[in-house]
């Protein structure tokens, strides 16, 4: 257990399912394994690395969506009817 040490030590759950397990920590988020015995450094580092990868596909998706309009002030309008409510106006 000392080698899962750095993978869990802001905790772990384990949940029985129909197919096996479901892992869940904080650095890989949710993973299904089939055995216990799958809980191995290397699988904990690979899907660290899988979770990494699909936050920077996200940040990329929403670059992509909202990037340009927030540079472009499209929506200038929505903060400046904020400040409008907060000032009671």
């Amino acid at each position: 257990m000392i080698e899962l040490a750095e993978w869990i030590e802001d905790g772990i759950t384990i949940r029985k399912t129909n197919s096996g397990y479901q892992v869940f920590t904080i650095p890989t988020q949710h993973f299904d394994i089939i055995k216990l015995s799958e809980l191995t450094p290397e699988r904990f580092k690979a899907e660290v690395e899988k979770q990494q990868k699909n936050i920077e596909m996200q940040n990329e998706l929403l670059a992509l969506a909202f990037g340009k309009r927030v540079e472009d002030g499209l929506f200038a309008d929505l903060f400046e009817n904020e400040s409008l409510i907060r000032n009671g106006k």
